[in-house]
Formats: C-alpha cells, sequence, structure tokens
C-alpha cells in the first residue's frame, strides 16, 4: 500500500518572478537623470569644441582664399569701391559695389557666384545676393537657414563715437559672420569725410576705397608692402560681432555682399572699439563696428600672413589698435 508523502514547502522567492517596486523604479529613474546630467555638459563641451575648430577653419579657409586673391592681383581686395564726400562725381553704375568677400569668393574651394559688377547690389538678381556661402558662417551660431537678412529699412542713428549711421532701404541678402580689418578710428570718427570708413581712410588691410572712374579698378590699393607692422603682426580678418537675436538682422548684421555700409564687411578695433565679451555685450552702443565671437575660447582672428589665433576679449584696446592698424608703429 502506497504511503502519500507530503511535500516540502518551497522556499520563499525561488522559482517565483518579482517586478520592481515603485520605490525601486524612482530611484533608477534618479539614477538615470543623475548621469544625464553630468554627461550632458560634456557632450555639450565636445560638441562646442567641434564647432569652434569648424568656426578657426573657416577663418583660415577665408583667409588662405584673400591670399591667394591678393597673389593674384599683388594687392589685397578693398573691402568696398564707394566715392569719398566731396570728390568728384561717379556716373552710377561705373564702379563695382560689392564687397570683398564677393571677389574671394572664387578663391574658396568649390565656391562660384553669380555676380554682375556693373550693377549695384539691389539690382543683382535675387539668386546671386541670398546666395549663401557655408565657410562664411559660424556652426556655433546658425545654419543656412538663418543666414538670409529679409528686405528691410533701418532707421537714421549715431553712433557714441559721432559717425553718422544713415537710415537706408535695404535689400535682402546673404550674411556673413567673418569680416575683413578696416583698421582703428584714428583717422577721425565724426562723420565727416576724414572718418576711417571712406576711401583710402581705413588704418587695416581691407579698406574702402575710392574708384577709378570709368574702370573696375580702385584707387586705394593695399600691398603687403604697405603693412609695415609686418604681416604676423597685422590682423587680415576675424569674427564678426552679433549680439544675441540679432542674426540676419540690420544693421548688426545686414547683407554681406552690400556696399552700403562698411560694418556689413569689415569691423574695427582699439580704444573705443574692444573684442566684444560674448553675444550679450553692447560693447558700449560700438557693437555693430566690432569684433566679437560666441565662443568661450576668444574670437578667431586671421593675421595676414595667413595665421590663425584667437583674442580674449580681455585684450587691451591700445595692443588691439597695433594689431588693427597696418602702419602705427606699435609692433609689441
Amino acid at each position: 500500500m502506497r504511503r502519500n508523502t507530503p511535500k516540502a514547502p518551497r522556499a520563499a522567492g525561488i522559482g517565483t518572478r518579482r517586478g520592481f517596486t515603485l520605490v525601486e523604479l524612482l530611484v533608477v529613474i534618479a539614477i538615470m537623470g543623475t548621469l544625464v546630467g553630468l554627461l550632458l555638459p560634456a557632450v555639450q563641451s565636445a560638441r562646442e569644441s567641434a564647432r569652434g575648430v569648424q568656426c578657426r577653419n573657416n577663418v583660415r579657409q577665408i583667409a588662405l582664399a584673400t591670399l591667394s586673391f591678393q597673389q593674384s592681383t599683388r594687392v589685397f581686395p578693398p573691402a568696398r569701391i564707394l566715392p569719398t564726400p566731396g570728390t568728384p562725381p561717379v556716373p552710377a553704375g561705373s564702379h563695382p559695389t560689392s564687397t570683398w568677400l564677393i571677389r574671394i569668393a572664387p578663391h574658396l574651394e568649390q565656391t562660384t557666384l553669380e555676380w554682375d559688377e556693373s550693377r549695384t547690389f539691389a539690382d543683382q538678381a535675387e539668386t546671386a545676393r541670398t546666395r549663401v556661402v557655408a565657410n562664411y558662417l559660424c556652426p556655433t551660431r546658425r545654419g543656412p537657414e538663418l543666414a538670409i537678412t529679409p528686405a528691410s529699412t533701418t532707421p537714421t542713428t549715431r553712433a557714441p563715437c559721432g559717425c553718422l549711421l544713415p537710415g537706408r532701404e535695404i535689400s535682402g541678402g546673404a550674411v556673413t559672420d567673418y569680416v575683413g580689418n578696416h583698421g582703428d578710428l584714428s583717422p577721425t570718427a565724426d562723420g565727416s569725410a576724414t572718418d576711417f570708413y571712406w576711401g583710402g581712410n581705413g588704418t587695416g588691410v581691407i579698406i574702402t576705397s575710392d574708384p577709378l572712374p570709368g574702370t573696375a579698378r580702385w584707387r586705394d590699393r593695399v600691398r603687403p608692402a604697405d603693412v609695415t607692422d609686418g604681416l604676423s603682426r597685422t590682423i587680415l580678418l576675424g569674427e564678426a560681432h552679433v549680439p544675441r537675436g540679432r542674426l540676419a538682422r540690420p544693421p548688426e548684421n545686414g547683407p554681406a555682399f552690400d556696399a552700403s555700409d562698411f560694418f556689413n564687411s569689415t569691423r574695427v578695433g582699439g580704444p573705443g572699439v574692444p573684442i566684444a565679451a560674448g553675444p550679450d555685450d553692447s560693447v558700449a552702443g560700438m557693437g555693430v563696428f566690432a569684433f566679437g565671437s560666441w565662443h568661450p575660447g576668444g574670437c578667431p582672428m586671421a593675421f595676414a600672413d595667413g595665421r590663425v589665433e584667437a583674442l580674449a576679449p580681455e585684450t587691451d584696446t591700445e595692443i588691439l589698435a597695433g594689431m588693427c592698424n597696418r602702419h602705427d608703429g606699435r609692433t609689441d
């Protein structure tokens, strides 16, 4: 006769499945959140570092294109060609009205711009005015979708230095984050014909020139020999200050190919115009004239020998003026 032997009780928890409790789930979520919080700054820093490298590479490529232009023409490109007040009148359409960024574009790899030098900026084909050049954009600030300013009207204002900024009807066009060195404010900056932004007055390397009537040439030609302070000590170009919220908005970020205003494609530096300390710096009302960057490592600048260096916003303005002025004798 078979006897029924009772089964031993199963140990608690053996062979059973048990899920997370709510407390355990919350602990896991908290740990993951902490890890993400620790990793996110590192990821953002790595991305910004990569963007900074790309920005400096853009500066280098533009500098090489500018030096290629100089080697082929024996002079640096003019910032723009514009008659100085008081000079003999020049017939409309008899001189180029584009900026230096149009002139160097063919020297940038795979860059072609359909530009008619006999027409004013407003009369150019829209496709030419709004052609975005990737090398002209800082990746920290924007992509091509934020690189075209619409048509607008700017009010007449007077800068703290005394320069008059006349109100203008502005046609839409592509913008730039990189600008040439027009020099410092030492000629004058009081609204007269001797101001730094008129033909031949600029102390930089890429300056405004008076036209030679009836030709496509310009009068005020800067050669390497004219940079008497030394090519390695004189700024050629750098990143432009554009305040936060003013991307592709005139006057702070107007059309790069429009020669109407010098600050669309060039800037100055020195006493009264320091390097901007980031996108929220007003530069005491002189921001539209200034160099500046959104990168924490300083403002990338290319010197006239092609060398690229980031200059800190704290750079002494007298030293900055010496680097912006091609022939003032300050070489330290």
